[in-house]
């Protein structure tokens, strides 16, 4: 009888574990077979290990034969014949004996090779409907029949553990319980087997398990590497869950699509149909740059969903952190997760410093060199666009996702905002004119809004609330350069003269009436550039310039954000640069106030000295320069010291305003203006004498008022009031504070009070 029920040749296979069954079924033929050469060589004295393993390898041969006879009973489907007795009469033995001997001459056991078996195998694998995870791996990675056999034995050795002890019998070796290559070949080829003869297979099949093996080849004994399947090849070939990741790479690894249904594509769908069209003409590297949220990672989502195939995604901000071994390993794992699962590959968070730049590169060469060998089709994600040419020489399509038209934005915000009920004071035209959203910000903006409408206790979300979530969507890196400032004051809080009042007044016109003037007057086609509104302010310290900066973001109803000079200055070339574009385009994107203070130590001179220092803080005052007159919004900037900034900045400063040391007059108003009206003030306080004697800004008379309050909340004899004394005393701490010298004359005709 043939080893394979030849009749079904035609016939698919019912399930996977018949599929299994037979191909392990081959596998154990061999493997009986091969320990059957191995016992008479033992036996004939030729072996030196006779009475070490002579025992092992009848336990070896019988797990075989019995294993066999199972799976023959089964793909037979009849049950096993119980044994003949021994007590049966002479005649009936001999009669059984005879019709033994006609049956084995009239029918004679037809024995395949093992090439034919598999090939019968592979015949019913093809046509079967059923998945079949082992069938379909071996043919997506065109396995030869030898790398299929040496692969069903490494299963096997990596699932059943009473296959150990074959296996060490198979090895000649009792710490051995995989198969090497070589020990697989000399099963397969049996009596047949030379390392010349089998030399090209067994290199073949190196290299074909690498991709889903962890192969620890010895460069010197190729051969005797050990085949052994890991926990994931395990688990997607048998597991419950096929799709899971990789448990040791969970920390890097996700997978990016999943059986959810996608929102429709609102923006940016010609970036999609670039994509569609590079893929048919071939390429397979795609590189897609743009702010968070603009649907880079969305695009790819929407691009396997129609090419029917998963994606895993790589977060490399995490991975690359790590020594080039592990880094390599890791993506080698990647690339199988991807063999496994159909699935393409996306290169997440991708970034760098410039000292880090050649380390960044390496790792970039090494994924695409990984990922382009197995054929896959690799995705890379980042906020700024790559230099692509210096990473690779392989072919690739680069593809921004800008910031979606304003059409774009009110379809996304219109949406988005379906699920959600909104006052009738929102108006979403007005959201998608001054939030330069992405479709990913004005999601969360909403998402955002109504948490924050349900903490307020609204039912609705109103206007407020909704500006506020906006606001809230500044970028984690702008946030990090700069510090939001609350801009509570108006025109009635801050004190100065008319023509400051007047110019400050006519420089916020230009925001107020800046779409009459640019667009119904058409000035925007002469005025292309340099629409937005830049404010220099100078003067002696407290004098109220940081104020002033309030009340510009105050009456534009724009949030305030002071830029913080220490963390965007960076000793590595390049990141200060970086910094400051960042923020002028994050901060294009809230359409907010940046406010520099104590500019002149950005905004410096520059000079020709020719040292490499200079050079760079040269680039960064003309990058400055550049991004002051291309911000559309408002640029606040304010310094102590105007002789020290670039005469160029004078030039593209739409409005100069200098801050001038107050006189009486203004002194008095502001002493009256800063006491808050509810301070319970005593009778022999004298506004003017104080305004008229001591010559303080702004900022000191603010001190005094603040510290003279405490003092008189303080003093036992103060009756609840503030007396002319408490702002003496808090008079003098000032001029000591500032080192400015005092005598008792300063104080007359109130000296006995403080002195």
């Amino acid at each position: 009888m043939d080893f394979f029920d030849l009749t079904k040749r035609e016939a698919p296979f019912s399930s996977y574990q018949e599929y299994t069954d037979h191909l392990f079924a081959c596998v154990d033929k061999q493997l009986s077979a091969y320990i059957d050469g191995l016992m008479r060589l033992f036996a004939s004295d030729s072996g030196g290990f006779k009475n070490v393993l002579y025992p092992d390898i009848e336990v070896a041969r019988d797990l075989c034969e019995k294993h066999l006879l199972d799976f023959r009973t089964k793909d037979s489907g009849e049950e096993e014949q119980p044994e003949l007795s021994d007590e049966l009469p002479n005649e009936l033995a001999a009669l059984f004996g005879e019709l033994a001997e006609v049956t084995e001459e009239e029918e004679p056991e037809k024995t395949l090779s093992v090439e034919e078996l598999l090939a019968y195998i592979d015949h019913r694998a093809s046509l079967t409907e059923v998945p079949l995870p082992l069938y379909r791996l071996c043919r997506k990675l065109d396995f030869s029949p030898f790398t299929t056999f040496c692969f069903a034995c490494a299963i096997l050795s990596s699932t059943q553990t009473n296959y150990a002890s074959v296996f060490q019998v198979v090895n000649q070796n009792g710490n051995q319980a995989a198969p090497s290559i070589e020990s697989a070949a000399r099963v397969y080829y049996g009596e047949d087997f030379t390392i010349t003869g089998s030399y090209s297979q067994m290199s073949l099949a190196l290299e074909q398990l690498q991709p889903v093996l962890a192969l620890q080849i010895n460069g010197a004994m190729p051969f005797s590497t050990l085949v052994s399947p890991d926990k994931r090849v395990i688990d997607f070939l048998f597991g419950a869950h096929p799709l899971r990741i990789d448990e040791n790479y969970t920390r890097f690894f996700s997978r990016l699509t999943d059986q959810e249904e996608l929102d429709p594509f609102l923006a940016n769908g010609g970036v999609l149909d670039a994509l569609r069209i590079a893929y048919k003409d071939g390429t397979r590297i795609f590189s897609l740059f743009g702010d968070d949220g603009s649907g880079r990672k969305f695009t790819i989502r929407h691009f396997c969903k129609e090419q029917e195939m998963d994606c895993v995604s790589i977060n490399c901000a995490k991975l690359f952190v790590y020594d080039f071994r592990f880094v390599e390993q890791a993506l080698w794992a990647a690339a199988r997760e991807c063999i496994l699962t159909d699935a393409c590959i996306c290169l997440d968070n991708l970034g760098y410093r410039e000292d880090e730049k050649d380390k960044f590169f390496g790792y970039m060469d090494l994924a695409f060199g990984k990922f382009t060998q197995q054929k896959l089709t690799v995705f890379t994600v980042s906020k700024e666009k790559l230099p692509m040419k210096q990473i690779t020489d392989l072919d690739f399509a680069q593809l921004e996702l800008p910031t979606p038209s304003f059409s774009e934005r009110e379809k996304v915000w219109q949406h988005y905002a379906k699920p959600y009920v909104l006052n009738a004071d929102v108006d979403l035209t007005e959201l998608a004119t001054k939030f330069l959203f992405t479709p990913g910000k004005i999601r969360d903006a909403l998402r955002q809004g109504r948490s924050l409408a349900s903490m307020n206790q609204f039912i609705d979300i109103p206007r407020s609330i909704l500006f506020q979530s906006c606001n809230n969507q500044m970028s984690h890196e702008l946030t990090q350069k700069a510090t939001r400032i609350p801009a509570n004051f108006g025109w009635d809080d801050i004190v100065m003269n008319p023509d400051q009042r007047l110019a400050l007044k006519n420089a916020c016109d230009q925001l107020i009436y800046r779409k009459k003037v640019y667009e119904e007057w058409n000035y925007i086609k002469k005025y292309p550039y340099g629409r937005g509104l830049s404010v220099l302010l100078f003067g002696a310290p407290g004098t109220g310039k940081s104020m002033c900066a309030q009340v510009i973001a105050h009456e534009m109803n724009l949030e305030l954000y002071r830029v913080d000079l220490s963390k965007v200055v960076d000793k590595y070339v390049g990141e200060t640069e970086k910094a400051i574009s960042m923020i002028f385009r994050e901060a294009k994107k809230c359409n907010v106030v940046l406010f520099f203070d104590e500019c002149d130590t950005l905004f410096a001179k520059r000079s020709d000295d020719g040292g490499s220092n200079q050079s760079s803080n040269n680039n960064k005052t003309a990058l400055l320069l550049q991004e002051v007159e291309g911000y559309d919004g408002v640029s606040v900037l304010a310094t102590n010291y105007k002789h020290n900034i670039d005469p160029a900045f004078f030039r593209r400063m739409k409005f100069i305003v200098e801050f001038q040391f107050p006189d009486p007059d203004t002194r008095e108003m502001l002493w009256r203006t800063t006491i808050p009206k509810t301070t319970p003030l005593a009778e022999d306080v004298d506004i003017r004498f104080l305004a008229e004697r001591f010559e303080f800004v702004g900022g000191n008379i603010k001190n005094c008022i603040l510290n003279a309050a405490f003092l008189a909340a303080a003093d036992p004899e103060a009756e609840g009031e503030v007396h002319m004394k408490h702002y003496l005393q808090a008079i003098k701490y000032e001029f000591v504070k500032t080192g400015k010298v005092f005598t008792r004359a300063d104080f007359e005709p109130y000296a006995s009070l403080v002195l």
